[in-house]
């Protein structure tokens, strides 16, 4: 497809909205089209003004779209095959709050996450009996993943039957393997983030907005936390994700300036 498809996404009401007005201002030279993802049930409420067309907002065309889990796979990109149709190698940016369902509903070449000034870690990250918690809820779903998709663990009593096998621990350099690995990556990210936060390692440019939120007294550890998290993300994969200190709205200062000139490769036309 000849679309450049970017998402924003973040816990509500943290500047996802106020972003991307500044680069459709500032960084987009051709209108890009805009999609607002809503999960159906939810309270919040289409404005009035919504059309397929939306003069005077800098956008080629808006829309609206609700989904449910089961079915986020289909809509979304019939939404977009819909648009690449009309234009062929336009742009795209998908505003949705933090779902982790949506992060894997489509191959986005671009991720944005916005989130508030965190006023404690836990906010952004686990305590360490939730942590466990969610450690085991992971290994759940490996055993139910394995059982459904490979059959594995499928017959019981055979297994039963036959004798344990001895197995050797893993040594130090096999565990960071594991840990290093795209796996260990999600299970880390299930582990330590709270829900709204797992979209955060995956992006490319992680906005944290001190409008939104307030300082506490664990906010500059908190915001360090989150840098050693991204930095040893950066040394095990392709992902940069550089994390920008900014109110969106104030566009003059020196953080703002460099924001902009990372997002500025997200804002060009398909190919």
């Amino acid at each position: 497809m000849g679309l450049c498809v970017t998402f924003v996404s973040g816990p509500r009401c943290s500047g996802k909205s106020a972003l991307i007005q500044a680069m459709i201002d500032r960084l987009w030279k051709t209108e890009p089209h805009y999609i607002r993802l809503v999960k159906s049930g939810s309270d919040k409420h289409p404005p009035r003004t919504s059309s397929k067309r939306a003069p005077q907002c800098g956008v080629a065309t808006a829309r609206w779209l609700e989904y449910d889990p089961e079915h986020i796979f289909e809509i979304l990109p019939e939404a977009l095959t819909a648009i690449h149709k009309r234009d062929r190698y336009g742009s795209v940016v998908i505003e949705a709050d933090a779902d982790p369902t949506l992060r894997h509903a489509y191959p986005y070449d671009h991720r944005v996450f916005v989130m508030p000034k965190p006023g404690s870690k836990k906010e952004v990250f686990r305590d360490a009996a939730r942590a466990a918690e969610e450690f085991q809820r992971a290994l759940d779903d490996t055993v139910a993943f394995a059982s459904e998709i490979f059959g594995l663990f499928a017959d019981q009593r055979q297994d039963e039957a036959d004798p344990s096998e001895d197995r050797l621990d893993l040594t130090d350099s096999q565990m960071r393997g594991f840990l290093y690995s795209p796996l260990g990556d999600e299970l880390a990210t299930r582990i330590q983030l709270q829900r709204p936060y797992h979209g955060l390692v995956e992006s490319d440019v992680i906005v944290v907005n001190p409008s939104v939120g307030a300082t506490g007294p664990e906010t500059a550890e908190c915001l360090h936390r989150i840098e050693r998290l991204l930095e040893r993300i950066r040394r095990v994969s392709e992902r940069r994700g550089e994390l920008f200190l900014c109110d969106p709205r104030k566009q003059d200062g020196k953080v703002c300036k460099k924001l902009f000139k990372a997002l500025r490769p997200m804002c060009q036309g398909g190919k």
